[in-house]
């Protein structure tokens, strides 16, 4: 993907090729760590306090053959966990120093158990994400953390303070308000930035050391400024779902007469919306953000902030439709399908469901109906601006 800013470029460069990059090698080479982390309650702040680089772990641009996998996980476990996995097997990830993973169901348990076993790096640990957003979750949670602090420190060899996480929360905040700004730049009418464009820079977030990304980010933000860019397509769409780190799927989308202009993905506002509270304690603050400061996931309780926060999207984005990527076997989200449908048809939004495996790109069977659903869009459009005409005459 050919983009016209220099600033995403360099990003692109620098976490070329993935997982491997040019930045985690030259951060080895100075004999730094790097720590891996699976799923969304892992806080990258403890790490960056530890000096240490966190890494999300995840696919990338193409599509994962998971030819080993059958031999570890179950066939009915989720596409993101066996094509990470199989990468796992193939030893992609070899470099990192440590594994932290979220344990938010069974796929990732397994994966972890698996991991722990065949696979296993200097340092593995796991922390588990509360499913409620309650008082009691974020008490768990902190608990949890604080023992975590405790473990990561060992491993480090000197103990993670609150000054140096207050640092990082800041250092971190920085760059969520940085990606909201440039979320806030694709309410425009004709955005200036594609729906792959921005995840190629949520990526970047999760990949490069925070500081670097940040001062990368504010370039872009300032070139996308001076460009005066404005991308002409009729209709805008928002991607809702689960795991999508698959840039080429949505620029299959934006080669059609539409435009991404924001989404609700992990690797979307579900990671940076927000910021944590720097007038808490840090531990607390960082408790209180991971449970109930960002947009939850299919799995989190209660479902409807799930919802509440699509809908708000929908609307201040100006959304003419909405599309839903569901990975084979993740069932949360396949379970909040129908009450997501039913909800969409009451506020007049179309919505069109698409069941995908992780990683892979713009089929041509994908193409055929997310054309057909912008012509539907398009109709709509068509049909209301005659409405329109017809009670003014």
């Amino acid at each position: 993907m050919s983009s016209q800013f220099q600033a995403l470029k360099e990003m692109k460069r620098l976490t070329s090729p993935f997982p491997e990059s040019t930045v985690v090698k030259d951060w080895k080479a100075r004999g730094k760590r790097v720590i891996g982390y699976v799923g969304p309650g892992v806080p990258e702040e403890m790490i960056h306090a530890a000096k240490m680089l966190p890494l999300r772990v995840s696919g990338d641009n193409e599509p994962v053959p998971t030819d080993k996998v059958d031999a570890y996980l179950m066939p009915n476990v989720t596409t993101f966990a066996r094509s990470v996995f199989q990468t796992v097997l193939d030893g992609k990830w070899d470099f990192l120093d440590g594994v932290v993973s979220s344990i938010t169901n069974e796929a990732s348990r397994r994966m972890d158990d698996n991991w722990l076993a065949y696979k296993r790096r200097p340092y593995m640990d796991a922390l588990y994400l509360p499913l409620k957003q309650t008082e009691h979750a974020v008490d768990m949670y902190l608990a949890d953390l604080e023992d975590w602090r405790n473990r990561i420190s060992e491993f480090r060899g000197a103990r993670i303070v609150d000054r140096d996480l207050r640092r990082s929360i800041e250092v971190y905040n920085r760059g969520r308000e940085l990606m909201q700004q440039l979320y806030e730049l694709r309410k425009r009418e004709r955005p200036p930035v594609t729906g792959a464009e921005t995840l190629e820079v949520v990526k970047a977030a999760t990949r490069l050391p925070r500081e670097q990304f940040n001062e990368l980010l504010e370039k872009l933000l300032d070139e996308i400024k001076r460009a005066g860019r404005e991308i002409k397509k009729s209709r805008r769409l928002m991607i809702v779902g689960s795991q999508l780190e698959n840039s080429t799927w949505i620029e299959a989308i934006e080669a059609l007469d539409a435009v991404v202009v924001t989404d609700e993905l992990e690797a979307g506002t579900r990671y940076f919306w927000g910021t944590v509270d720097t007038k808490l304690p840090p531990m607390e603050a960082l408790a209180r953000y991971y449970i109930s400061g960002r947009p939850p996931g299919a799995r989190i309780w209660p479902a409807g902030k799930r919802f509440e926060h699509i809908f708000n999207m929908a609307g201040q984005y100006k959304v003419d439709g909405v599309i839903s990527e569901i990975l084979r076997n993740d069932a949360e989200y396949g379970h909040d399908k129908l009450f997501l449908d039913k909800e969409m048809k009451e506020r007049g939004i179309p919505i069109l469901d698409l069941d995908v495996e992780y990683g892979e790109s713009g089929s041509g069977q994908m193409k055929t109906r997310v054309e057909a659903f912008i012509e539907m869009l398009q109709n709509r459009a068509k049909a209301a601006s005659k409405g329109q005409l017809s009670k003014q005459h």
